[in-house]
C-alpha cells in the first residue's frame, strides 16, 4: 500500500484525545435524591469487569474512527503491479473502430455510438495537460497531429462510418509509430473495435515494451449475410460487339440456406439480364451472366441483389472499357502476306497498315498497339532499341522469323528481351504436337482440351535455344521437342516469337482454324487491360488503360452521379500510367477519369468484402489470442458495461482505498454510539 499524502498522518495525534477522556473522567457529579433505591440495586448488578470492558470498546472505537479519518486523508492506494504512472505526462493514442461492421446494435445503441462514449470515457481517465491520438480507419493526415483534452472530444463527436477496412494490426502500427514521436514519459494506446474476425490478425500486432496497448471488445453478436464476393470476365479486353460472360459469385454467410435469390445486372443505366441463384448456408455459388457490349467507350454497370439489414456488400460495380479500333502495324521485310491481310485488313475493330522495311521509321511505334515484324531478313541495333522501348512501355509485338535468318543480328536483338536465341535453320518435316490451352492467349477460345484437335505440319523452320536467362512462355510445340510459337513478357509487354514464316511453302498452319485466334489475340489482347473493379482497400497503385503523361488538359476523377469530382494523383513511368488512390475515394460506384471535361476511361470502386463476414471476438476469446500470441504489453477490458475511466485509474494508479477508510470510520462512530446507548436503553426498559 502506498500513501499518497503521508503527511497528513500527523493527525493520528489526535488519538491523544480519547485516550485522555478514557483515563480522566471530567464528568461533574451532582446530588440526586431517590424516593426509591430499587435502581440503585440494579446498577449494583452489574459488574465492575463488564464496565471496564464496555468502556475499552467505545475507546478501542473511538481511537479507530479518528485512525481511519486520518487515512482516508492520506489517499491510501494498492499500486497496480504492471502499469505505474510516471512523472512527464501522457501521450495517448486512441483508435475508434468506426466500419460497416460498427453499424449493429447492442440493444437499443449502434456499435459506433457505444464505442464513441467509450472513447470519451478514456479521455475522461487522463488529466487536462495530457496529450492526445485519434485515429479511425481512415487514417487521414490531419488524425496525425496531437490534441488537447478538449480538442479530442470534438474529433470523438465528428466521426462517422467508413468504408475503409484496415486490419487490426496496421492500426495498432500506426499507433504505435505515432506514439513513438512522442515526448510523454507514458504511453498508451487504446483499440476500441467490435474486433471483428476477419480482420483481428493477431498474429502480426506490433509488440513493444514502451507502449501500453488496451483492447476494448465491444459486445457484437455474429449475423447472416449474403453478399456478391467477386464478379469475374471471359475476357482482359472487349470490343464492339463482343458478348460479354459475367460469373457473378454469391456467398452464404449465414445459417440458413437460401433459394431463388434474385440477381439483376445492369449496364449503362438499363437492366441487361436476370437469374436467379440457390446458395447453401456457409457455401458459395457462381452463375454466368450475358450482355453485349454496343458501343465504344465506357460501359458502366453493377450487379445487384437484396440482402436486408446488411445492404452495403449487396451491389458490386464494374466498368468496361471498350476500344473503337486496335491499331496494328505490319513490317514487312519481303512481300506481303495475303494471310495476314485477308484476316485482319477488312477488320472492323483492326486499323492495318503495312509498310516495307526500308519506308519504315522505327523511332515512331508509340501510336500502334500490335506490331509484327515479318520476315525481316536482319535485326539491326537501332531496330532492336525501337521495339524494346515499345515493349517494354506496354506494346505487343511478334516477330515471324525468316528462313535462314542473320543468327548474329537477331540474338543480340533478342537478347535485350531475354527471349529465345536462334540456333539455326531445320529443314525438317515436323509436326506441332501441343498447344498451351491455359496460356491467355487462348483464354475462353477452348471449351476442352480436344484429343483430337488438328496440328499444324512444319517444313523448315528455326530453332530456338534458351539458358537460365531465357525468358518465354510456350504457345505451341513441335514433336522435335522445339518451340513453334513462344512468349515473352517484358515489362508492361509481350513479345511472340513464330519460328518459321507464315506461308504456304513452310507450313499449313495459315490454313487452320487455330491461325485465326492465335493471331487475332495477339492483337485483341495488345490492348492494355484494365480492372474492371478496384477494391476501396487497395492501397497498390491502379494501372490505367490510358497515357496520361502529357494530358491534353486537366485531368480529375469524376463519380458518375456526380457526387465526387477532384484532382486525382497520377503517376507515369515505363509501365503506363496509374493512379494512386490514397484513400479519397469513401464511396463505392462507378467513376471517371476526365481530360478537359471528355471521359477517357473508367474505373469501378466497391467496398471491402472482408467486412462482410460478420463473425466477431469477444472478449474472452481476444484475452485468448493476446495469452496465445504473447503480447503481454497488451490488456483486455473484460466487462465493458463499467465505466472505463474508473477502471483505467485504477489499472494506471491502483486502487484507492480513501472510500474504504471513511466507511471504516463511519462504522467506528456507529459502534461507540451503540455501545453507549444499548446500555441505557436497557435500564429504561427496566
Amino acid at each position: 500500500m502506498i500513501l499518497s499524502s503521508p503527511l497528513f498522518l500527523l493527525g493520528l495525534l489526535a488519538l491523544a484525545v480519547p485516550i485522555a477522556v478514557h483515563l480522566f473522567n471530567f464528568r461533574r457529579y451532582r446530588k440526586i435524591y431517590f424516593s426509591n433505591v430499587d435502581y440503585l440495586e440494579q446498577l449494583q448488578s452489574e459488574t465492575r469487569r463488564q464496565s471496564r470492558l464496555r468502556q475499552l470498546l467505545i475507546l478501542a472505537a473511538r481511537m479507530l474512527a479518528i485512525v481511519f479519518l486520518v487515512l482516508a486523508f492520506t489517499r491510501p492506494v494498492i499500486p497496480a503491479k504492471e502499469q505505474q504512472l510516471r512523472s512527464g505526462g501522457s501521450d495517448v493514442s486512441i483508435y475508434l473502430d468506426n466500419s460497416f461492421s460498427m453499424e449493429s446494435t447492442d440493444g437499443n445503441v449502434a456499435l459506433l455510438e457505444k464505442a464513441r462514449n467509450k472513447a470519451r470515457e478514456i479521455v475522461a481517465a487522463f488529466g487536462p495537460t495530457d496529450r492526445f491520438q485519434l485515429m479511425t480507419n481512415d487514417a487521414e493526415g490531419r488524425q496525425f497531429h496531437w490534441l488537447t483534452k478538449e480538442e479530442v472530444l470534438n474529433e470523438i463527436d465528428r466521426v462517422e462510418r467508413s468504408s475503409s477496412s484496415p486490419s487490426l494490426a496496421t492500426s495498432a502500427k500506426r499507433q504505435f509509430d505515432f506514439l513513438h514521436r512522442g515526448s510523454g514519459a507514458n504511453k498508451f494506446a487504446f483499440l476500441v473495435s467490435d474486433f471483428q474476425a476477419s480482420m483481428a490478425d493477431f498474429h502480426d500486432f506490433p509488440t513493444d515494451s514502451v507502449v501500453k496497448a488496451t483492447l476494448v471488445p465491444l459486445a457484437s453478436s455474429d449475423q447472416d449475410n449474403l453478399f456478391i464476393d467477386t464478379l469475374a470476365f471471359n475476357a482482359p479486353v472487349f470490343n464492339v460487339g463482343s458478348s460479354v460472360a459475367v460469373d457473378v459469385t454469391l456467398r452464404n454467410d449465414g445459417n440458413e440456406n437460401l433459394e431463388k435469390v434474385p440477381v439483376t445486372l445492369f449496364v449503362n443505366g438499363h437492366q441487361r439480364a436476370l437469374a436467379t441463384a440457390d446458395v447453401a448456408a456457409g457455401d458459395v455459388t457462381t452463375l454466368t451472366m450475358h450482355f453485349a457490349i454496343d458501343a465504344p467507350g465506357i460501359s458502366e454497370g453493377y450487379v445487384e441483389i437484396n440482402d436486408y439489414p446488411i445492404t452495403f456488400d449487396d451491389r458490386y460495380y464494374f466498368s468496361l472499357n471498350v476500344r473503337q479500333h486496335i491499331n496494328m502495324l505490319v513490317v514487312e521485310g519481303a512481300s506481303s502476306n495475303e494471310f495476314l491481310q485477308r484476316l485482319f485488313a477488312d477488320d472492323s475493330l483492326i486499323v492495318y497498315r503495312s509498310m516495307s522495311m526500308q519506308q519504315m521509321d522505327f523511332s515512331r511505334l508509340d501510336g500502334n498497339d500490335f506490331v509484327l515484324l515479318d520476315e525481316l531478313p536482319s535485326f539491326s541495333s537501332g531496330i532492336a532499341q525501337s521495339l524494346h522501348a515499345f515493349v517494354t512501355s506496354g506494346g505487343t509485338a511478334a516477330v515471324v522469323l525468316p528462313d535462314h535468318a542473320d543468327l548474329a543480328s537477331y540474338n543480340e536483338a533478342l537478347a535485350l528481351f531475354s527471349a529465345p536465341r536462334l540456333q539455326g535453320w531445320n529443314s525438317s518435316r515436323v509436326m506441332a504436337s501441343t498447344v498451351n490451352v491455359d496460356h491467355p492467349l487462348y483464354r475462353n477460345v477452348f471449351t476442352t482440351a480436344s484429343q483430337t484437335m488438328e496440328m499444324p505440319a512444319v517444313t523448315g523452320y528455326n530453332r530456338l535455344g534458351a539458358d537460365a536467362a531465357t525468358i518465354k512462355e510456350s504457345v505451341i510445340a513441335l514433336n522435335s521437342g522445339d518451340e513453334y510459337i513462344t512468349a515473352t513478357p517484358c515489362g508492361a509487354g509481350r513479345l511472340y516469337l513464330i519460328a518459321s514464316p507464315l506461308r504456304d511453302s513452310h507450313t499449313d498452319f495459315v490454313r487452320q482454324a487455330l491461325f485465326v485466334p492465335t493471331l487475332y489475340n495477339m492483337a485483341l489482347y495488345s490492348i492494355a487491360p484494365s480492372l474492371p473493379a478496384v477494391s476501396l482497400s487497395h492501397q497498390q497503385p491502379v494501372p490505367l488503360m490510358g497515357d496520361y503523361t502529357n494530358p491534353s488538359g486537366n485531368v480529375r476523377l469524376v463519380a458518375a452521379d456526380g457526387s465526387y469530382d477532384e484532382i486525382p494523383d497520377l503517376r507515369n513511368n515505363s509501365s503506363g500510367s496509374f493512379l494512386v488512390p490514397h484513400g479519397s475515394v469513401h464511396q463505392a460506384g462507378n467513376y471517371r477519369i476526365m481530360v478537359a471535361d471528355t471521359p477517357t476511361e473508367g474505373i469501378a470502386f466497391n467496398y471491402s468484402r472482408l467486412e462482410s463476414e460478420m463473425h466477431f471476438l469477444g472478449s474472452e476469446a481476444v484475452a485468448k489470442m493476446v495469452d496465445d500470441f504473447h503480447l503481454d504489453h497488451c490488456s483486455v477490458v473484460k466487462n465493458i458495461d463499467k465505466p472505463l475511466d474508473a477502471y483505467l485509474k485504477q489499472q494506471m494508479e491502483g486502487r484507492p482505498l480513501w472510500r474504504y477508510c471513511i466507511l471504516l470510520a463511519l462504522a467506528m462512530l456507529l459502534a461507540e454510539i451503540i455501545l453507549i446507548r444499548y446500555p441505557s436503553k436497557k435500564k429504561s426498559t427496566q
